[in-house]
């Protein structure tokens, strides 16, 4: 199946050092996709390119395999609805904010107003047509952004940290929309955050954002350090890590919390194993997310069906054993 977008080669500065460098990156149609990482990570930046409404300075970008070109970006901009972390709404009622979208797209009149009550019904928020945007919360502003985004039947929506300005109930309803918009109507849906644990629930794939790179895992065991022994290992300062292949250059080094393992035993065989003490446990999504102090401290995500998962306990002296493949090197 043809990707949504498909990104070659992009890089994408404000005039100083890029804040984004995309090698090749393809998101998938019809999917749920989390975009993580912390402020400063490029998450916004890269929306407004897959919104169109920046173009990279080297680089291409395909959309369901159209490649973009200057000739027919706001053909593309009109097959996206963009929702920012701050929207910009008109100081009119909430209607006049509905329909300013969809004359722009020649839709006028009954049918305009159509469009923006069924958007605004999806919300939660029939019924505030005559309101003033002036007399909205900071919640209410944000669903109605949602909904005039929403009323444009976007073939890619894109939420810029959607939750960050609502309520527990108003973020639920939107995480609804999404799942609606997904399963039924097949629409692709592209989310920021700066928490892995925000919407994770939701996606279908994660996509960690460092420093305006494409990062194999998150950041939660990111370590920087240089090469020894003509590049095989990786010194942290902390702990020694062996690579399974040869690195000629690296800064960093990220490790899967998923590829880790926790055993009781004395000094397991594998050259990758680290003692450490537990210092924090936690449930989350059906997993046992493990904080274990070992030189570095590591995050390590256990299923709860796990056997061992039931004997932890905080304190614990354990080893930290890195699995095959667990190491990424950046």
């Amino acid at each position: 199946m043809t990707p949504a977008y498909r990104l070659r080669d992009i890089s994408y500065s404000y005039g100083g050092p890029p804040v984004l460098e995309i090698g090749d990156l393809h998101i998938p149609q019809g999917q749920i996709v989390l975009l993580v990482g912390p402020n400063g990570s490029g998450k916004t930046t890269l929306l407004h390119l897959l919104a169109f409404l920046e173009t990279p300075q080297t680089g291409e970008i395909d959309f369901f395999g159209e490649k973009s070109h200057s000739g027919n970006l706001l053909a593309l901009r009109r097959k996206t609805g963009l929702l920012l972390q701050n929207p910009y709404l008109f100081h009119e009622t909430v209607m006049s904010n509905m329909v300013w979208g969809l004359r722009l797209r020649g839709i006028s009149g009954r049918s305009a107003h159509r469009a923006a009550a069924k958007a605004l019904d999806m919300v939660g928020l029939s019924g505030f047509e005559n309101r003033y945007a002036r007399s909205l919360s900071g919640g209410e502003s944000q669903r109605v952004a949602l909904a005039r985004a929403l009323a444009l039947e976007p073939k890619v929506l894109l939420l810029d940290e959607p939750s960050n300005h609502m309520d527990r109930a108003s973020a639920q309803r939107t995480e609804e929309i999404v799942l609606e918009l997904n399963r039924c109507h097949g629409a692709t849906v592209v989310m920021t955050t700066h928490a892995v644990d925000n919407g994770q629930a939701l996606a279908h794939e994660v996509i960690h954002l460092w420093q305006g790179k494409v990062i194999p895992a998150g950041r939660e065991n990111l370590f920087r350090g240089g090469l020894r022994s003509q590049g095989h290992v990786f010194d942290t300062g902390h702990i020694l890590v062996h690579l399974e292949e040869r690195a000629d250059e690296c800064t960093f080094v990220t490790v899967d919390p998923f590829k880790i393992e926790i055993r009781f035993e004395q000094r397991p065989s594998s050259i990758n194993s680290f003692p450490g003490t537990i210092t924090a446990l936690s449930a989350e999504n059906g997993r046992v997310r493990v904080e274990v102090d070992a030189g570095e401290r590591f995050q390590v995500l256990i299923p709860a069906v796990d056997g061992i998962a039931r004997d932890l306990r905080l304190g614990d002296q354990i080893w930290v054993v890195l699995q095959e493949h667990a190491v990424r090197v950046i």
